[in-house]
């Protein structure tokens, strides 16, 4: 039991070392940072010197009673990958799923 134990804890400390961001960008900053919150709605956006962009917005839409609203919400995000290609997943949220859609940019 005990070494069923300790390789289970040396596989998780593997799996956190190979999820560690490699080169630039482990020293990637944060260069453009918006946020904004009215209760019933938000949105942020932000981007790294990496190239790596967000934005999402989202909204409370009214239900029927006081305790029956639902969340929509709409952003994407957009990467560089290694081979310099440019990708970027946009979706949308709802009462209906989740509802990605996956492009190459450039």
């Amino acid at each position: 039991m005990h070494s069923n134990f300790m390789w289970i804890v040396a596989l998780m400390a593997i799996g956190v070392c190979l999820a560690l961001p490699a080169g630039e960008d482990a020293q990637a900053e944060t260069i453009k940072l918006e946020s904004e919150n009215t209760g019933d709605k938000y949105s942020f956006a932000y981007e790294t010197s990496n190239g790596i962009s967000r934005t999402e917005t989202g909204e409370v839409k009214p239900g029927a009673g006081e305790e029956d609203g639902s969340l929509s919400v709409q952003g994407s995000t957009s990467w560089s990958a290694p081979d310099g290609k440019k990708y970027e997943i946009s979706f949308t949220a709802d009462e209906t799923g989740y509802h990605p859609k996956f492009r190459l940019v450039a």
